[in-house]
């Protein structure tokens, strides 16, 4: 498969390089295990800058489209993209591309009402937030036909939707919000 793209993207390729090498990798050195925390004042100072040179570049979410503030470059671009990306623990927050925020705000943009984007989606493409997901069954992965949970409403309730199933596993849970 030829991984050749037009030498404008290849220049934004090697600015990535460059810039993931110098500004981003050292964070994972100086702040281990921070990267998908809130961030205080003194890391603000340091990321917000970073994340501010790859917007001006147009590098920012570029897994969405451009109605959603993305490039959509499509899956050969992300794919090299993403090679670069992946070297630092940081880089995926820097560029806004960070799992499972991708999937949860495009999952809000094409089905949330205008409430839950405003209140939700923003703040999520703007980096301000991340997200968690949950998955009550394991054993069901991608197909609903395995689920056995239950959505039930009764008096024991207080006439409210309850699930009749223990959730299991989560991802992040614990340090989202």
């Amino acid at each position: 498969m030829d991984f050749s793209v037009e030498p404008e993207f290849q220049a934004k390729l090697d600015w990535m390089d460059v810039f993931i090498r110098e500004e981003v990798e050292p964070l994972d050195l100086a702040f281990p295990g921070q990267a998908y925390r809130k961030l205080d004042d003194r890391l603000r100072k340091i990321v917000d800058p970073l994340k501010r040179q790859v917007r001006e570049r147009g590098l920012w979410a570029c897994h969405l489209g451009p109605e959603l503030g993305g490039q959509g470059y499509g899956q050969l671009r992300l794919a090299l993209m993403n090679e670069l990306i992946g070297r630092s623990t940081w880089a995926p927050v820097i560029f806004g591309c960070q799992a499972p925020d991708t999937g949860n705000a495009e999952i809000i943009a094409m089905y949330g009402t205008a409430e839950q984007k405003e209140r939700y989606l923003k703040p999520l493409l703007d980096g301000e937030v991340f997200s968690a997901y949950s998955m009550t069954e394991p054993q069901g992965g991608s197909d609903p036909r395995l689920f056995t949970m239950r959505a039930v409403r009764g008096e024991a309730c207080t006439g409210r939707w309850a699930s009749r199933r223990t959730r299991r596993w989560r991802g992040c849970g614990r340090r989202r919000r």
